[in-house]
């Protein structure tokens, strides 16, 4: 993440996206699933300007072919 005035920042996480005894977690059709997790547990403040996210998996295997699209979707907290 690169805030606007800040410096790069890495947030490593272990994201569980399927598992042996279900599949592909989250709700879908067919061979399309979303999944939406929650990457911070307290709402963070903003500071207005230009953010850029770079996703990046850091997998032993080097491919996911059945990854077609990932995403990113930011939520206005309401208190």
């Amino acid at each position: 993440t690169k805030a606007p005035g800040d410096t790069l920042k890495h947030q490593p996480l272990n994201l569980i996206l399927a598992d042996n005894s279900k599949g592909w977690l989250g709700v879908g059709m067919d061979d399309i699933f979303e999944q939406r997790i929650r990457i911070t547990q307290t709402p963070i403040k903003l500071k207005k300007g230009l953010y850029i996210f770079t996703l990046a998996h850091i997998m032993r295997i080097n491919s996911l072919p059945d990854i077609l699209n990932v995403g990113i979707r930011l939520e206005k907290f309401k208190a």
